[in-house]
């Protein structure tokens, strides 16, 4: 079972959640209660907690300074914001501060049952991925160390990171050494191929941890089809190819720190309205300078680079089939859900009902 703390200054809505009768359905058990954010840090720090549910506006630490404490200690934990209507953006806040999900106020229990379903699913997820990293760590400790291609793998990086293709000649010679070394061991090979792509992408999220957000599946590092070794190294190839495309997508490989500053500022806010000018603002530049710098390095106009970034996050929340067209659009900051999908048809060349249609 996941372990629930609830945390909320409102006695009447912890006794709600206390009450609704299908915590065990979805794998969860009420463990503790709060009343403001410092009550819960320190139950925090005397117990284990999968989930915390918290509301936004309380007395003492709210709920916005606590996702920041948690954020500031590093602790891992999946967090769901209460709030009302009127708190939205607060809300929105303290999913850039790392909140997985929200809910409004009055609680329905569709509405949490929904929320509970989506966290049990990505919590699973979550472990799953650590029993994995784990087993991958065992088997380097054990008896692959000694043939680990680390400075191939920084070749590798430093490669993909310049939107280079002689990422490919690297990752090509990196599958040779390893699989003659390894015996043409197939498992085994798998196994340090998954650990370089899983380090590249460590290595590329350090730089864009932002990339989460709109690249995920680019980003995975599972290698699917391992019948043969020359199955296992078409899809290496075309993994190490699509981290070059993701850096070549969006234009990362240019090295203008304050261009690379702009376009993470637009990645961080992708659900306000911003302007040109907005961003010029908070890079200290003119609003012309930065529009000819955008030209220039990166090929297109602001409007039309903001729109391309909008519409490859757009894609993955369509495609996690959470989330209605209405909602992709206030997630991303347009107001009329027509727009918005009149937009994502212009970049897609499908409308959002077809791209669900299509599996995303």
């Amino acid at each position: 079972m996941f372990k629930v703390l609830i945390v909320d200054d409102d006695k009447a809505v912890r006794y709600m959640l206390r009450r609704y009768k299908n915590w065990a359905d979805y794998g969860f058990q009420m463990q503790e209660e709060a009343c403001d954010g410092k009550e819960a840090l320190r139950k925090l720090e005397n117990c284990q907690i999968d989930l915390v549910i918290t509301d936004i506006r309380m007395p003492g630490m709210d709920g916005i300074e606590f996702l920041s404490e948690l954020r500031e200690r590093k602790w891992d934990i999946c967090t769901i914001l209460l709030s009302t209507h009127s708190d939205f953006e607060y809300a929105k806040q303290g999913i850039r501060l790392g909140a997985f999900d929200y809910m409004t106020k009055p609680l329905e229990d569709e509405i949490l049952s929904e929320a509970l379903q989506r966290t049990k699913d990505y919590l699973e997820e979550r472990n799953q991925q650590r029993i994995r990293a784990e087993e991958e760590h065992r088997l380097i400790e054990e008896s692959l160390t000694l043939f680990y291609p680390k400075n191939r793998e920084e070749r590798i990086a430093d490669f993909i990171l310049q939107g280079n293709w002689g990422a490919l000649t690297e990752a090509e010679m990196a599958f040779a050494d390893l699989s003659k070394l390894l015996d043409q061991d197939l498992f085994k090979t798998a196994k340090l191929l998954e650990i370089m792509l899983l380090n590249l992408t460590g290595t590329i999220l350090q730089e864009y941890s932002w990339l989460q957000k709109v690249e995920n599946e680019a980003l995975d590092h599972v290698l699917q089809d391992t019948h043969s070794l020359s199955a296992l190294k078409s899809e290496f190839l075309d993994r190490i190819k699509e981290l070059v495309n993701v850096i070549k997508k969006y234009e990362l490989h240019q090295r203008d720190s304050m261009l690379r500053k702009a376009c993470q500022y637009l990645i961080d806010h992708l659900g306000d309205d911003l302007t040109l000018e907005s961003i010029a603002h908070e890079v200290h530049v003119s609003k012309d300078y930065l529009g000819k710098v955008f030209k220039q390095k990166i090929g297109v106009n602001f409007n039309d680079y903001s729109t391309k970034v909008k519409m490859e996050y757009a894609k993955h929340l369509l495609g996690t089939g959470k989330y209605k067209n209405y909602e992709v659009s206030e997630k991303l900051g347009y107001s009329s859900p027509d727009y918005f999908c009149r937009l994502f048809k212009n970049h897609t060349g499908f409308t959002p009902l077809q791209f669900r249609k299509l599996g995303g």
